[in-house]
């Protein structure tokens, strides 16, 4: 989501545009809106990309109103290397997703959890997006 708010192009852009178009169904708790509002209003953020807080308020409006909020229950700890990485796969495992997309290394390596594919961005777009 970072990424998609960031940049208009790229895999992440595309992902989102799905979403707005109802080719696809988002899965997002309140805590990772919290990270992701968090990440995007970081000064340094801020001052690269015009307009990243408007983009970003209207990123969280449409997630608030048409993604599914679940209130991820705790999971046992997955990865060692970030506690805050269990809290995604929390929320995967509530909402009943088959993908979890991110370019977060760490989720990355696992490639599953609990039969959801853990997929970059990249792949998600050529292996579900481009074959709908």
């Amino acid at each position: 989501m970072v990424s998609a708010t960031l940049v208009e192009q790229g895999f992440s852009a595309q992902i989102l545009r799905a979403f707005r178009q109802n080719q696809i169904r988002l899965v997002i708790s309140p805590y990772i809106i919290g990270e992701y509002t968090r990440v995007v209003r970081r000064p340094h953020i801020a001052k690269k990309y015009d307009q990243v807080e408007e983009n970003a308020d209207a990123v969280v409006h449409l997630l608030n109103h048409r993604a599914l909020v679940v209130q991820a229950k705790t999971v046992e700890r997955v990865v060692p290397d970030d506690a805050k990485d269990d809290a995604i796969l929390a929320c995967a495992k509530e909402g009943k997703a088959q993908y979890i997309v991110s370019g977060d290394e760490h989720l990355l390596k696992l490639r599953t959890y609990r039969g959801i594919k853990i997929l970059t961005p990249r792949e998600f777009v050529e292996q579900v997006l481009q074959t709908k």
